[in-house]
């Protein structure tokens, strides 16, 4: 079985050392073949907002990006190949680094067709590492979550290590690297169950039932909504415990399982569709901001 792992960071940095650390472990549990990724090896340019996709979708085309000059397409490969995934990355600020982000932006534009059979095959296991140098971390495993359940990978176990700054500061922690170990171990045992076996396996639980994260939005009168997962609850003290009783029918409708991804598809052509239909007078409209300033740009001499 193929186990990928993608990494962000610098090369024998943290978060490459606990990635190595878990694709070795999980190939010691047999039956593992791991592989390993440098995204910064690879060259991927930013979605530009085009929307050229969600058209081509909304008309009946493949929804396929534009882009056909960088290696999104080797990723996409990749991605449909291995039957387990670990993502690594350190954390800047709050959150994972910008090239983990402009890959996560492009996954839309491998096509409907191509995420809707990723949602139809049998859900493969998958881990994700974050490592910060402070306490600054709050939103890198959520953010870093959203890459593993668009490609439907139920993420089996995750770590978030704190205070490393400097390049193999991990390998003062012995704790970590027993960790990322564990980590590597869970995701090989969950890829050789049956998808319905795989359980969760984090040390912290989290309050989301699905993404297990512990982020939350207030929507008022004691209502709180997953930001990830739009799942909605009410949120109640036991003594000194905060718990949320989760609506079933937003566990249900999940946005990350195919129930929910086919409404998404659905919404994006509906708005499509309206648009074209309320459009006379956009053109003329936007004159008003064309007409407004001009670009500023640096000024620079010939390459």
């Amino acid at each position: 079985m193929k186990l990928l792992g993608l990494g962000c960071g610098r090369r024998l940095g943290n978060s490459e050392i606990l990635l190595k650390e878990a694709l070795m472990a999980a190939e010691e549990t047999g039956g593992i073949d791991g592989e390993y990724i440098h995204l910064h090896d690879l060259k991927i340019k930013f979605c530009t907002g085009c929307e050229s996709c969600t058209m081509s979708l909304s008309k009946g085309g493949s929804g396929e990006c534009v882009i056909k000059t960088d290696d999104m397409g080797f990723l996409k490969q990749k991605f449909s190949e291995c039957d387990g995934l670990i993502t690594s990355a350190p954390v800047f600020e709050l959150r994972p680094p910008g090239i983990y982000c402009t890959m996560n932006d492009r996954f839309l534009g491998f096509g409907p067709q191509y995420l809707m059979d990723v949602f139809k095959r049998p859900k493969r296991a998958g881990g994700v590492i974050s490592v910060g140098g402070s306490d600054w971390v709050q939103l890198a495993l959520p953010q870093m979550n959203l890459a593993m359940f668009m490609l439907n990978f139920k993420v089996v176990d995750q770590i978030q290590e704190m205070w490393t700054g400097r390049p193999g500061h991990s390998l003062l922690h012995d704790d970590m690297l027993e960790r990322a170990q564990v980590l590597g171990r869970n995701v090989a045992d969950a890829m050789k169950k049956p998808p319905e076996e795989m359980k969760y396996l984090g040390e912290d639980p989290g309050m989301c039932p699905y993404c297990h994260g512990n982020l939350l939005l207030s929507r008022g009168e004691h209502v709180v909504e997953c930001p990830i997962c739009a799942i909605r609850g009410e949120l109640k003290a036991d003594g000194p415990e905060l718990r949320v009783d989760w609506n079933e029918e937003d566990i249900r409708m999940i946005k990350w399982e195919p129930r929910g991804m086919g409404e998404h598809f659905q919404h994006i052509k509906e708005r499509h569709e309206l648009f074209y239909t309320k459009n006379d007078g956009i053109k003329q409209k936007l004159e008003k901001y064309k007409a407004y300033k001009t670009y500023s740009k640096p000024t620079r001499g010939p390459e």
